[in-house]
């Protein structure tokens, strides 16, 4: 089992986490949901319930935003050919005096009218997204900073009990050295003494008979 995804689910926070928000914006925190160093924080299924609430709620508020850039951008562009439209029936429905071009003129002059509302209502509505992002991208650092710490907790632990071990393998280690030393000491002894004492041939000999 993952560590980390077990540490998470025995963990409860207790303490809310109180961000000096007046410093964070000081350092104009980046927006974390396209952050390459934030998203490498996480491996596959680590994210919180709340981080992955919050981190689509980002998404939403950026897709609205893109949203009405757009509908700004198109309406502009709509209020702009009825302008055109009306100063070309000008002519045609006042020296003319023909009801179709007062009639067109009219419908352009609501479709300005509208389109001026609207435009007040998106500059009202996009006014207020990023102030909605940058509480968001706080509270998604909360949650984070939770979850990375009790990554880094879990984390710690774990390192202290492979740093047990690898004392344990180092001194299991020493030990095999010396007694490995110890016995080939013992062996080249016992062959240097039957060397000399019985001579190469009756060694050699010995050797087939106990050690084949």
């Amino acid at each position: 089992m993952n560590i980390f995804k077990s540490f998470f689910d025995k963990m409860k926070y207790k303490n809310k986490i109180f961000f000096d928000k007046n410093v964070l914006r000081k350092n104009d925190i980046s927006l974390l949901i396209v952050d390459e160093r934030w998203n490498a924080l996480f491996n596959k299924g680590e994210k919180t319930k709340s981080i992955l609430a919050y981190e689509e709620k980002l998404k939403d508020l950026l897709k609205e935003q893109s949203r009405l850039l757009s509908e700004k951008k198109e309406i502009t562009y709509k209020k702009k050919v009825c302008m055109n439209r009306i100063l070309k029936l000008t002519d045609e429905a006042y020296e003319k005096n023909n009801p179709v071009a007062l009639k067109e003129m009219q419908d352009c002059q609501d479709e300005i009218n509208w389109i001026n509302e609207r435009l007040v209502e998106i500059e009202w509505e996009a006014g207020l997204i990023p102030e909605k992002i940058k509480e968001t991208n706080l509270k998604l650092l909360e949650e984070t900073v939770k979850a990375v710490y009790g990554k880094i907790k879990a984390g710690q632990k774990r390192i202290n009990e492979l740093e047990e071990n690898i004392k344990q393998l180092r001194t299991m280690l020493k030990e095999c050295i010396d007694e490995k030393e110890a016995i080939s000491e013992l062996v080249n002894n016992a062959y240097s003494y039957f060397h000399d004492l019985l001579g190469r041939e009756e060694l050699e000999r010995l050797d087939k008979q106990f050690l084949s």
